[in-house]
């Protein structure tokens, strides 16, 4: 009984240093997850700037028009039986180019293929230099597309199509982008050729205070994550503003007892023919802890979460990266 008195000390004294314990295993986490968003971020932000530089190109392209149509080989383009113009050579190393059935002016679209004929160049330098650029393209406001690596055109699109109908224009039009910079599609799709999943950066081209189009990067998100997340032996998950898993190990995709992986591996999941997005969003999971966290890190805006999944204690971190409304996650035993 006489010892007694000491608990009440010794709770004291050892309180301080298991909060400290806990601060230092938060900071390590803490500094993990910054290190991973650094890296990313070193290679995604210099597309920036080489999308900045193409624009500014293609601006002064439209300076000179007048000058480079003349110069324009007009026997390689067609125009079928219903007035379809586009680009008819094969040989891969031209952009795909055609014309909507939309376009309001003919004879202008035309003349603005002829204008940018020299972004090709630019495109292929672009894709040599920048591996995860899987495609480089300009979709114009007269309504015709430049696209780079050509593709199968006329057994792909939709001779009607309105090329400034989609976000990967209309994000960087006058309304949404007053500040006529650099934008980042964070709303993620599915590549039909196999790449899983492609985030683009576009940015808008202007001549006389005029938006002549938008310009774009399709990005293969497998090329710049999955090297970056198997460096590191943690659970480490990236998730998109929605609460969609954009990238992660299995580890971390079973931990929150999502859909089983195909072959142990997401991006093959992603392209299997089961593949269902809002299986893998974190709101709409069957568990409640689950959507809780979820909740804390995207609408509360909390950096660290603890739950309990089956009898297993987690400790979740989370961090925003800075270029992109997107959230890097640490889910740790």
């Amino acid at each position: 009984m006489k010892y007694l008195f000491l608990i009440p000390i010794l709770i004291l004294l050892i309180s301080p240093a298991c909060q400290s314990d806990r601060k230092v295993e938060s900071d390590s986490h803490f500094l993990l997850l910054d290190s991973v968003i650094q890296k990313v971020e070193a290679d995604l932000k210099p597309l920036e700037e080489d999308m900045s530089q193409l624009a500014a190109y293609s601006s002064g392209l439209f300076e000179k028009s007048d000058s480079l149509v003349p110069l324009v080989n007009e026997d390689k383009f067609l125009t079928d039986d219903n007035g379809f113009f586009y680009n008819a050579l094969d040989n891969g190393k031209e952009s795909t180019v055609f014309i909507s059935l939309l376009a309001e002016n003919k004879n202008r679209s035309v003349r603005e293929v002829f204008t940018t004929e020299w972004l090709d160049e630019a495109f292929r330098e672009i894709t040599e230099t920048r591996p995860m650029v899987c495609q480089v393209y300009f979709n114009s406001s007269s309504n015709f597309s430049r696209l780079y690596p050509p593709y199968d055109l006329l057994n792909s699109i939709e001779q009607d199509i309105d090329v400034t109908a989609f976000n990967f224009y209309y994000m960087a039009d006058e309304v949404r982008n007053p500040n006529r910079k650099s934008v980042w599609i964070e709303e993620v799709y599915i590549d039909p050729v196999g790449r899983g999943w492609i985030l683009s950066l576009i940015h808008p081209v202007y001549h006389d205070n005029e938006l002549k189009g938008v310009l774009g990067f399709d990005i293969t998100l497998s090329d710049l994550m999955d090297s970056f997340l198997e460096n590191y032996d943690k659970k480490l998950m990236l998730i998109d503003s929605q609460g969609t898993v954009v990238a992660g190990k299995a580890e971390a995709i079973e931990a929150l007892s999502l859909p089983p992986l195909k072959n142990h591996a997401y991006i093959q999941t992603i392209n299997s023919d089961s593949f269902r997005r809002e299986d893998f969003n974190l709101f709409k999971s069957k568990s409640k802890e689950v959507r809780r966290m979820a909740s804390k890190f995207l609408l509360e805006k909390e950096n660290h979460h603890s739950f309990d999944m089956a009898g297993r204690l987690f400790q979740t971190y989370c961090r925003k990266m800075n270029i992109m409304d997107w959230y890097l996650l640490d889910i740790h035993d």
